[in-house]
């Protein structure tokens, strides 16, 4: 895993989504440490770590389909929370705003960005 190329994936997501972007981190999961970040809170991270194998363990035992790629939860205060959740054993962390935030923008480029940055990042050694 190249931790470059992982900060260089936060500074595009910074990028493209400018200011409704409050915070983000990558972490594997079942560490709940945070590989990269952007005003990272650990504390947070550790609990979505959870959070994420919860929601897991809770589809399967619904007899659910397996959650896919990322899942989105809408708070007060227009915040929006953005788990991406990698096969490979790794997460994606953002908090949002979301009356800074253009959906098509986070929905249609800047999480698949994200995936690639990621991917290309896992692929390489650093």
């Amino acid at each position: 895993m190249d931790i470059n190329k992982l900060n260089k994936g936060i500074e595009r997501l910074k990028k493209e989504l400018g200011p409704s972007l409050l915070a983000t981190d990558i972490w594997k999961s079942g560490t709940g440490t945070p590989l990269a970040s952007f005003n990272s809170d650990p504390e947070t991270v550790a609990l979505f770590d959870r959070a994420t194998d919860f929601l897991k363990k809770t589809l399967e035992m619904a007899g659910f389909p397996e959650l896919d790629d990322y899942y989105l939860l809408e708070l007060k205060n227009h915040k929006l929370i953005v788990i991406l959740v990698f096969p490979e054993g790794f997460q994606w962390g953002m908090l949002t705003d979301k009356e800074k935030l253009n959906m098509g923008m986070l929905l249609g480029i800047a999480i698949p960005q994200a995936k690639q940055a990621f991917y290309d990042a896992y692929q390489s050694e650093g």
